[in-house]
């Protein structure tokens, strides 16, 4: 593994890429902030003296991001190749080597996002992978069509947070068109309940702490101010507001499509054109269309679409895809990556200012070698 990780090495310098390193040890704030609390379960924690919560390396792109955006607010073309800790399943080690490569800057999405999967296929030919079956996403997809059916902001939130885990996104859209019994009295406050689902569920979360702590009260159950606040908003949007039946279809039809990737521009512009061409989701989807014939131009064989994804995606919130080795589908996905424009803001970065990067599970090559 050692010479092929030399000549990853080379491919992204070919490609003008700047390898960078950030420590093992990181701030436990980022990845909270980021990724919620619940991604506690996923790392290893320690504290130092003074009770300052630090982690061991659970992945680059945050990191990285704080690091380089902090001496080159323009951004760059930036590689990585280390070890990542994960506290995850029975199993699966809790330490692995992971390579990858990050492009921020003001730079054409389309054409960067075609560059990071084509990249991201010749790593992985040169780690070993064969024939590549590659499944493409887009959550800006998702996002865009809640905007254009005017999806209550508790309810986008939350669509929005449990994108990739389908059952859950299924179990929400199967509530979101009835009332729920024991939960009327929200009715009498749905001016003031509205005003809150405008904001951030962490936001509400520290109002109902501070609320609580004056009254004496205690939070229970290990839920965190933000999950609770979460709950609540949630449950007075389903006593107060009623989302439309034919909104929810609409969201299921999206979710539904599944299909090699020039079938599936066919079926989102037939889908764009049965809501009269909303504007937010008529433009995430001719976006997509234009990335699709770049896609069709550049790769061999045609990747599958999928816009459910049934990924956990964390922070990305445009373009996704994953690769996998077809002889082993056993193994899992061996690359994925994708774009994640909105995570720049929280590090200082300029409006203009977008990324896309992908990352390598260098062990997973290990099983499909043996």
């Amino acid at each position: 593994m050692n010479a092929a990780l030399v000549s990853v090495a080379e491919v992204f310098r070919a490609a003008g890429f700047q390898p960078v390193d950030v420590p093992v040890l990181l701030p436990m704030e980022d990845f909270v902030r980021i990724s919620g609390e619940e991604f506690r379960r996923h790392i290893f924690i320690t504290a130092d003296s003074r009770g300052a919560e630090f982690c061991l390396r659970p992945e680059f792109t945050i990191p990285v991001c704080r690091q380089k955006l902090a001496v080159d607010p323009a951004g760059g073309r930036y590689s990585y190749s280390g070890r990542v800790f994960r506290n995850g399943l029975p199993g699966e080690p809790g330490e692995v080597w992971q390579v990858g490569g990050e492009i921020i800057g003001a730079h054409d999405p389309v054409e960067a996002d075609v560059e990071a999967l084509t990249l991201a296929l010749s790593v992985s030919r040169t780690l070993g992978l064969g024939a590549a079956d590659v499944m493409i996403g887009d959550v800006r997809l998702f996002t865009s069509l809640l905007t254009a059916l005017a999806v209550p902001p508790a309810w986008k939130r939350r669509l929005t947070t449990l994108f990739g885990e389908t059952d859950r996104v299924i179990e929400t859209l199967d509530h979101m068109t009835e009332r729920r019994a024991g939960f009327s009295h929200f009715a009498a406050h749905g001016d003031i309940v509205q005003a809150l689902s405008r904001f951030p569920s962490d936001r509400v979360g520290e109002l109902f702490a501070d609320i609580l702590s004056i009254a004496g009260i205690q939070t229970v159950g290990g839920r965190s101010t933000a999950e609770i606040a979460e709950r609540v908003l949630e449950q007075a949007t389903l006593a107060g507001d009623v989302v439309p039946e034919a909104h929810v279809k609409a969201i299921r039809d999206l979710l539904a499509i599944e299909a090699p990737l020039d079938e599936a521009v066919g079926e989102l512009d037939a889908l764009s054109l049965a809501l009269d061409r909303p504007a937010p989701f008529e433009t995430a989807v001719r976006a997509f269309e234009a990335r699709a014939k770049e896609i069709a131009g550049a790769v061999e064989a045609i990747p599958m679409f999928s816009a459910r994804f049934d990924r956990k995606l964390g922070y990305y919130d445009g373009f996704v895809f994953d690769v996998f080795d077809p002889a082993r589908p056993d193994v899992g996905q061996v690359c994925g990556g994708g774009r994640y424009d909105g995570l720049l803001a929280g590090f200082g970065g300029a409006p203009s200012l977008k990324a896309v990067g992908f990352a390598v599970w260098t062990e997973r090559f290990e099983e499909i070698r043996a």
